[in-house]
């Protein structure tokens, strides 16, 4: 009687239903997504309780009690006092990056990336701790942050940290790492899918299922984690919004160029800005070490724009709920927007910590609400739908473009908006944005600074061309086999060392011994020495069907440069030989792809692409 006591019989069936276990998905994402689970839910807590750290510092800073009631400093009584307010936190957040944490500078997805990049996705335990202090610091004294780029700062650390702690491979670091960045985003906002595309678009560049699974589970943990403590309501209610026509669609193409010209205007003076803080130090002797008083100097301008308008200060979440529920003025929306542009370029590239995503609301937002207004009271003849949607357009329009991360910008706001009229209107205005501002734009705002430290960033992806070709399609059919047997001095006169490329050694019931090379033959020219004692081992065996990615990965494990392809059911018939350089001849094929150059006709006939190969 077999094992377990089953039939026989049915041994060869149940191995054909596990026969392709492991093939498609690494087995190993099961342990990634079990660590995923356990940081969105870290990363669902942390968000939660750094909101309710903001809201007390505004609350002290603001009001002058002690309360974890959400409220915002626009309600504030202080009059020309508010000024000072803003430089206390500038003081506090320079100092905790002056004294114990450089990376908390800035709105942290840039440091999210850079930990990516080159830091094998390793972030130090002190910032998931310091990032949320300096953040509530920061937007408790009237920072024009949101608090969703500390958020995604501080739950990818700890998706680092749980990742090193458990002693995960650097890929796995990199997968919850994103994994916490998707629950930190989702968590804010409610919007889990919005969160996964953060970790896609800004720090995975792939979507591949190894990584995916894990991040959207940890995003949807996260997400069930907010609706826990605050409920189904969204973040953000909105009226349901409608097209009044088709025709409409041209009008957020339009929106969409106007969006891309504000976005490009803020990377521009961010840049500069944060150029100029930098190097304080040049302009003003006095205000050294630059990492303290530059945040302090940008906040007090801060509240200098702050005392004209107190909607600049925090994370202003009140004022986009009034931007997308038609509550200003024509003059009051192009004000908050003029401001807040200035508040948060000023505030960021001073060098304090806080996120772009909820201030490049507000900035589109009126401007989009105050674009519709015109239109509607110079009577274009295409009538014109309810200003409030052309703000929630002109709000992922923005972000979308500043970012480089148009599909979170449109889901966000759909997820947001929960009506499906605004997604066609949504799609066209964010693409047309983010196309503009790449047109014009080498870096976007997320990657401006690393591309100062000496990084290359690409937030362009697809699938690399190793995966997409077959190993046949490089191989050279044209080849010599020898006879292990042969002697040396037989085969050098029979053969041309320079046209003879790699020769698979074989035994004479056709079995693969080893390879040899030209110069393997001009080295052993002694009398009696045979082929099987020159040939060497160093090369790898592949089947036709493979990718090129598969094979060039074992290559790289063995140290090797030559490829013998077999086939038959014995894998011992060679049809083919592979040298490291013929793999190049790949990117060769990309940039004949791309390129209105065609290809040398020898070249075409002898070297067809991977699209052609059958």
């Amino acid at each position: 009687m077999p094992r377990h006591g089953r039939p026989a019989s049915t041994q060869p069936s149940v191995r054909r239903w596990f026969r392709e276990y492991g093939r498609s998905l690494d087995p190993e994402v099961l342990v990634t997504s079990a660590y995923a689970l356990l940081v969105g839910l870290a990363a669902g807590l942390v968000a939660q309780g750094l909101l309710e750290l903001i809201y007390l510092f505004t609350n002290i800073f603001f009001f002058g009690k002690w309360s974890f009631v959400g409220s915002y400093p626009v309600g504030h009584h202080l009059g020309a006092w508010v000024i000072l307010i803003p430089p206390i936190g500038g003081l506090l957040v320079g100092l905790m990056i002056h004294f114990w944490e450089p990376t908390l500078k800035g709105h942290g997805i840039p440091e999210a990336m850079e930990a990516v990049l080159v830091g094998r996705s390793r972030v130090r335990t002190r910032v998931g701790i310091l990032k949320p202090l300096a953040t509530a610091f920061a937007i408790g004294t009237g920072g024009p942050f949101g608090a969703e780029g500390p958020i995604i700062q501080t739950g990818a650390a700890f998706g680092s940290i749980l990742g090193q702690w458990v002693r995960l491979t650097p890929y796995q670091r990199r997968v919850l790492l994103a994994a916490g960045a998707a629950a930190g985003m989702a968590a804010t906002f409610a919007a889990p899918f919005a969160g996964v595309l953060v970790a896609i678009e800004l720090l995975l560049f792939e979507f591949r299922a190894r990584s995916f699974i894990p991040v959207a589970l940890s995003s949807a943990v996260a997400t069930a984690v907010r609706v826990y403590f605050v409920g189904w309501a969204p973040l953000f209610p909105t009226p349901a919004y409608t097209l009044s026509s088709l025709a409409e669609l041209w009008l957020f193409a339009a929106l969409g160029i106007l969006m891309g010209l504000i976005g490009i205007g803020m990377i521009r003076v961010l840049f500069f800005l944060e150029d100029f803080f930098d190097h304080l130090d040049r302009f003003l002797p006095f205000a050294k070490p630059t990492a303290i008083w530059s945040p302090v100097i940008g906040a007090s301008l801060l509240g200098a724009i702050g005392y004209l308008y107190p909607q600049v200060f925090g994370t202003g979440y009140d004022t986009i709920r009034n931007l997308l529920n038609d509550r200003l003025t024509v003059s009051e929306l192009l004000g908050v927007s003029f401001a807040k542009f200035w508040a948060l370029v000023l505030s960021l590239g001073s060098g304090t910590t806080g996120g772009v995503f909820a201030p490049s609301l507000i900035v589109g937002g009126g401007i989009g609400s105050a674009f519709a207004a015109f239109l509607r009271a110079s009577q274009q003849l295409i009538p014109i739908s309810d200003p409030a949607l052309y703000a929630l357009v002109a709000m992922a329009a923005v972000f979308g473009g500043i970012a480089r991360a148009p599909f979170t910008a449109i889901v966000f706001l759909f997820e947001l908006s929960r009506n499906p009229n605004s997604l066609l209107p949504l799609v066209v205005c964010c693409i047309v944005s983010d196309g503009f501002v790449r047109l014009f734009s080498q870096e976007s705002i997320m990657t401006g600074k690393l591309v100062k430290r000496g990084l290359i960033v690409r937030q362009d992806y697809s699938v690399p061309v190793l995966m997409r070709a077959r190993i046949e399609q490089v191989m050279r059919k044209n080849f010599t086999p020898v006879l292990a047997d042969s002697e040396v001095n037989s085969i050098v006169r029979e053969i041309s060392p320079e046209s003879a490329g790699v020769m698979p050694v074989v035994e004479r019931d056709g079995t693969i011994l080893g390879v040899i090379e030209a110069h393997d033959l001009l080295k052993s020219d002694g009398e009696g020495i045979k082929i099987r004692d020159i040939a060497r081992s160093d090369y790898v065996l592949a089947r036709p069907e493979e990718t090129v990615d598969e094979v060039t990965r074992d290559l790289l494990k063995r140290n090797a440069e030559n490829i013998v392809v077999v086939e038959g059911a014995s894998q011992s018939k060679p049809v083919g030989v592979v040298r490291a350089a013929d793999i190049l001849r790949l990117r060769r094929w990309v940039i004949e792809e791309e390129s209105h150059e065609p290809a040398p006709v020898q070249e075409a006939k002898t070297t067809p692409s991977p699209e052609r190969a059958k």
